[in-house]
């Protein structure tokens, strides 16, 4: 009788364990992301007939390769040193690499290039109202729900994101999913973003920024202050579309 008790407890305790092994397999919170960000530069061109001469010698998109490494809850996201690109255009036409974020639980930190002048910005996260839907769809081998944002009444935006990876990270700023971003798409910035390669068990993570010695810190209301006053105090919808492209 002893003998088929434990013949059961081991019995269970062998599901337990295979359970538990499916799960850690499935389910991670320390992981690598590889992105390919697309851009149409043509389409955020004006559409103006001096213009069309322009588009006619750059190349319709611009793609760039970038990392996210999350671990424990906080996340980095910056360009792949690996990242090499063709693409040729005037020089005020291409986004500068100056773009860094990380995301902390409760605050976010981010480097960033305007006007060849670079700023360094912590400030709290972003509040994104998110609309989750049924759709599915496929990114990097992962099995991702879609779900939409309306942000700042004007920036409508779309996730992709998997369940399976642990957290509520994804590119850029966007947060606030119950699992981490593989596929974003922003039509007003004509932009995309999409995972090639998901790596499980972040290797040399390093949640930090660079800082120059004495560089000034911003939050979100001063960085649109100093910007405001580099257009000569004149706010306009192209440069509030400016700033908030900023952090996307």
């Amino acid at each position: 009788m002893k003998s088929v008790q434990l013949n059961k407890k081991a019995f269970v305790w062998g599901i337990l364990l295979l359970v538990a092994s499916e799960l850690s397999a499935q389910f991670s919170d320390s992981f690598t992301i590889y992105y390919t960000k697309t851009t149409n530069i043509h389409k955020q061109l004006p559409d103006e007939p001096w213009v069309e001469q322009i588009k006619k010698g750059i190349p319709k998109f611009k793609k760039e390769k970038y990392i996210l490494v999350g671990k424990n809850g906080i996340s980095t996201y910056r360009i792949d040193p690996e990242n090499e690109t063709s693409f040729t255009a005037p020089e005020w036409l291409i986004p500068s690499a100056a773009n860094e974020v990380i995301l902390y639980p409760d605050s976010l930190k981010l480097k960033k290039d305007f006007a060849g002048s670079e700023f360094m910005i912590c400030d709290s996260h972003f509040n994104f109202k998110w609309r989750i839907t049924n759709d599915k769809r496929n990114i990097a081998g992962y099995n991702c729900r879609k779900a939409i944002a309306k942000f700042q009444d004007s920036i409508i935006i779309y996730a992709f994101f998997a369940e399976e990876l642990i957290g509520s990270q994804g590119p850029e700023v966007i947060r606030g999913l119950p699992g981490v971003v593989l596929g974003l798409g922003i039509p007003m910035f004509y932009t995309n973003w999409f995972a090639e390669k998901v790596v499980l068990n972040a290797k040399g993570y390093n949640p930090k920024l660079p800082i120059k010695k004495k560089q000034k810190q911003y939050t979100k209301l001063m960085l649109h202050t100093e910007m405001e006053k580099l257009f000569g105090g004149k706010w306009n919808p192209d440069a509030e579309k400016m700033y908030w492209k900023l952090f996307f």
